[in-house]
């Protein structure tokens, strides 16, 4: 009942006017009830004190009881009441209703010890004799001397003015009952007003929770929602452009690590691999989609790169080293680093091949040694020619041999240097 803030608004704001009615009933039913108890009673005490100056003549004559009785009756008949008086020792002397000498004493009753008192007395209680419940109202019947010498008593059924109590309870019901539906209308048209933009809301949250960011909310007042729907419109566009950037940036870092000539791999806390480039894949010889999740320590299969990567997880610095992998494998150098600015644990592994620069200073140290070997036999006749020059040999029949050998040897060492040359500019047209 209570999941959505429609019925969170509503339903306290009908429980409020349903309560609020049945108080106003009740209050207003019982004001009404006292109002006509209160006019019932006086209506009595006038009667009463009627019937108290005509049967205190009787009563002050020592009249019978059956001329009193007669007397009661007809006042009974006009009054349209019952009437009722009675001795100060309690018994009854005349009756509108019932024959006094059936009737039991009425002395304790609490209006009839009042009026005995010299006051007014009033009483409202079940009459056993008639069967329903009656106000009593009683007053004194005086002696010409002060003295009581009765009690004069007139009574009237309260089942007319409970049906009044009863229908206006009913009409005040009613009526409440239907202000109560109006409002509760009214309290549903206002909730639904005032929830129906933060279901707007909620929808936005949804589709920004999917992954839509290009959802807005129309905005048409200037209250609080109104400022949290413009709040919500500018931070869905300002996360919009933060995950446009990051998706950029995002698309950026692939490209770079998709085509990066070396190896890259991070390792979680738990020692599984979380990227990797195609070049690691293709270094480790491994499929880099079936990778993704599988265990370094199993991914690698190589104890000098496990060695490698555990020794950083666990002095957490930085360690190089190149590792031979055999002959039909790369030569590689590995650095592993613990990455501190994220989890603890995560561990950053680059694999940079160097089988080709191998190769290429083996090359280059051979290459060394045959140039040397081949400039040793040149290099070492020039220096015999120039010796035998400097030795006096320029006056000798025999210098110009020298010179000969000299410019063959020259020629040689040129030729050697145009191959050089040739060599690196076809090395570097390649």
């Amino acid at each position: 009942m209570f999941r959505t803030i429609r019925a969170h608004i509503a339903i306290p704001y009908i429980v409020l006017i349903l309560a609020a009615t049945a108080a106003l009933t009740i209050y207003s039913s019982n004001i009404a009830q006292d109002s006509y108890l209160a006019d019932l009673e006086g209506q009595l005490s006038a009667e009463a004190r009627l019937v108290s100056e005509s049967a205190g003549t009787l009563l002050a004559e020592g009249a019978s009881a059956d001329g009193i009785d007669v007397l009661i009756k007809r006042l009974g008949q006009l009054s349209q009441a019952r009437v009722t008086v009675i001795n100060p020792d309690g018994a009854v002397v005349g009756d509108s209703e019932e024959d006094p000498a059936t009737m039991e004493n009425h002395r304790a009753r609490p209006e009839v010890q009042a009026a005995l008192a010299g006051n007014q007395g009033k009483s409202t209680h079940y009459s056993r004799t008639l069967g329903y419940r009656m106000m009593y109202v009683t007053v004194p019947v005086w002696a010409s001397g002060g003295q009581v010498i009765g009690v004069a008593r007139v009574a009237l059924p309260l089942t007319q003015i409970e049906e009044r109590v009863s229908r206006l309870r009913y009409t005040i019901a009613g009526a409440s009952l239907l202000t109560a539906l109006l409002a509760g209308l009214l309290a549903v048209l206002i909730a639904e007003r005032m929830t129906r933009p933060v279901r707007r809301l909620t929808d936005l949250a949804e589709q920004i929770a999917h992954g839509d960011l290009t959802g807005r909310i129309r905005v048409t007042s200037r209250d609080e929602v109104g400022r949290l729907g413009r709040a919500f419109n500018q931070m869905a566009g300002e996360l919009q452009a933060q995950m446009g950037a990051m998706d950029a940036q995002r698309n950026m870092l692939t490209a770079v690590l998709a085509n990066m000539a070396d190896g890259v791999l991070i390792t979680d806390p738990g020692g599984r691999v979380r990227l990797l480039n195609p070049a690691a894949a293709r270094l480790l010889g491994v499929d880099q989609e079936a990778a993704a999740g599988e265990r370094f320590v199993a991914l690698v299969r190589d104890h000098q790169i496990t060695g490698i990567w555990r020794r950083c997880r666990e002095c957490s610095k930085e360690l190089s080293e190149t590792v031979e992998m055999g002959r039909q494998r790369p030569f590689l150098r590995v650095v592993a680093t613990p990455l501190s600015d994220t989890a603890e644990g995560e561990c950053l592994v680059l694999l940079q091949d160097l089988t080709e620069m191998r190769r290429l200073e083996t090359v280059r140290h051979d290459l060394v040694s045959n140039i040397s070997h081949k400039l040793r036999t040149p290099l070492a006749g020039l220096k015999a020619a120039v010796d035998s020059l400097r030795d006096g040999a320029l006056e000798d029949p025999a210098a110009r041999r020298l010179l000969d050998r000299i410019e063959t040897e020259v020629d040689a060492l040129t030729q050697m240097v145009q191959g050089l040359l040739l060599t690196k500019e076809e090395k570097s047209e390649l």
